[in-house]
């Protein structure tokens, strides 16, 4: 889960308390800025890298 860490649009403190309850596997990624940093600029590169590294490792087919 990607979460931007002062996000007004969906407030932080929900998208953390969502990724508490939710099973795993799970990985939590937190990044600067508001909703729509972790699309843009630099961020990009963070989220995107992290949410290939998730998908590779949990939906590799066997």
């Amino acid at each position: 889960m990607v979460v931007a860490t002062h996000d007004a649009v969906a407030p932080t403190d929900l998208a953390l308390s969502a990724y508490e309850r939710a099973l795993e596997p799970k990985e939590l990624v937190l990044l600067p800025g508001g909703h729509f940093d972790p699309y843009t600029g630099s961020g990009f590169e963070a989220s995107t890298a992290a949410a290939a590294r998730f998908f590779r490792t949990h939906l590799r087919a066997e």
